[in-house]
């Protein structure tokens, strides 16, 4: 049996498909946890925050809690996955997260609901950056995150932190649990 040039030449397009869908679930199943996780602080820290504002270590305690538990999930991976890479995303997070207290210093916001919106804002656009690579789906997280932080900015009142919470933090608990089926 031989195959044509044209059929030799589809069966290779095939192929190349196949491997780079294969590398965008892989990507997805990578990130599916750290999302679930972020998710979860940040509805438990908004929610905290919403109802009993009095209590100003939700978010100090909710990071740390985070850090912890995506230390312990990206050791896990590394195991499975190449090690290459794995220090570079922490400095990464590290690089991202000096360059918001940085914004801060120099444009200083003058009540809470400017901060939450900022972290907001920027993580909407980081997860747009790494939709570039990963694809549509962490774009669309991206676009949720953002279009509900410029929502909750302006157009919820007092509820701002409850909402936040639900949205926000429930749009990346859903987009990890999305990521992690396919």
């Amino acid at each position: 049996m031989t195959i044509t040039k044209d059929e030799a030449s589809e069966a290779l397009s095939e192929i190349n498909a196949a491997s780079g869908r294969l590398k965008q679930a892989r990507a997805y199943a990578r990130m599916a946890p750290f999302l679930i996780i972020w998710g979860l602080v940040w509805m438990t820290c908004d929610v905290a925050n919403q109802f009993a504002p009095r209590f100003f270590w939700a978010w100090p305690a909710g990071i740390v809690a985070g850090f912890v538990a995506s230390w312990i999930v990206g050791r896990g991976m590394s195991k499975t996955a190449s090690d290459a890479g794995d220090w570079r995303d922490f400095v990464v997070w590290l690089i991202v997260m000096a360059f918001v207290t940085a914004l801060f210093f120099v444009l200083p916001a003058t009540e809470p609901r400017q901060v939450h919106s900022v972290f907001g804002l920027v993580f909407g656009f980081i997860y747009l950056a790494f939709g570039l690579w990963t694809g549509w789906r962490m774009l669309a997280l991206g676009v949720a995150l953002i279009v509900a932080t410029f929502v909750g900015f302006y157009e919820i009142g007092a509820w701002y932190s409850l909402y936040m919470g639900l949205v926000s933090g429930g749009a990346l608990l859903l987009g990890g649990l999305w990521l992690r089926k396919i």
